[in-house]
This record gives C-alpha cells, sequence and structure tokens, in this order.
C-alpha cells in the first residue's frame, strides 16, 4: 500500500510501452509512490477525457496535450512519437498537480486501488452513498 501524501516527492509517472489490442492502442503507465509501484492502460482517448476535466476545473493548460491525428495514426512510429509525447504530458501535469492531486487524475493513475489515503476517500464515499442500504441488511 502506497502513501502519496508521505511520499509526494518521490512519486514518478512514466508512460513506458505502447500496446494493441483489438486495433486500439493502449499506453502502458507505471505510477511510482516511494518504493510501490503500479501499471495502469490507457487509450489515447482516456488522456483526452481526462484534459477536459483537468483544463476547465484545475488550470492544465489547454495546449499541453498531444493533438488527435486521424490519418496513420497506426504505424509504429506515430504510435512510439505519441507516447513519447504522452509521456511528457503525463510528467508536466503530474508536477502541476502533485500538491492538489484532484480525484478525477488520482482515479485515472489507479491512485484509489494502491493509496491508502485515496482507498479510503472511496470507501468513505461510498458508505455515504450506499450506508443507508449497507444498514437496513
Amino acid at each position: 500500500m502506497s502513501s502519496f501524501v508521505t511520499y509526494r516527492n518521490e512519486s514518478t509517472v512514466n508512460v513506458v510501452e505502447p500496446s494493441t489490442k483489438d486495433n486500439v492502442t493502449f499506453y502502458k503507465i507505471i505510477v511510482k509512490v516511494g518504493t510501490v509501484q503500479w501499471n495502469v492502460l490507457h487509450r489515447y482517448s482516456d488522456f483526452v477525457d481526462l484534459h477536459e476535466r483537468l483544463v476547465n476545473d484545475h488550470g492544465v493548460a489547454k495546449d499541453l496535450l498531444p493533438p488527435k491525428k486521424v490519418i496513420r495514426n497506426k504505424t509504429p512510429k506515430f504510435v512510439e512519437q505519441r507516447r513519447e509525447a504522452l509521456n511528457e504530458y503525463l510528467k508536466n501535469v503530474f508536477n502541476y498537480l502533485k500538491l492538489t492531486m484532484p480525484s478525477e487524475f488520482a482515479h485515472f493513475l489507479d491512485f484509489q486501488m494502491y493509496d491508502i489515503f485515496f482507498l479510503l476517500q472511496d470507501l468513505a464515499k461510498k458508505l455515504f452513498l450506499e450506508g443507508d442500504k449497507l444498514l437496513e441488511n
């Protein structure tokens, strides 16, 4: 179990390798908090969705995300260039939001599965929303 609050300055994110399944490209992200490490897979469209929320709600610069390309976006060269650009994007956003770590960014990186603070936040939210139902049984 990680503790981002404790190891905030010893935390990193890296987009390390793309993989394709059913003609869809996923980008593997390695998240490291202190000595705890885990992997997350996301499509480019997931980055786009996250970026829109971060721009609207958290002051992230609109032009940080690498642009969408429609034609020839499956070539190995393009996929690798996009991986590099997404890696730079994620590192910049991570450093910018490190002190506040908004929930949508934490969820994108699966903090709620590996970090004690975000896990407890999710459990508290679930208990708040479903507590009456649980107490009825």
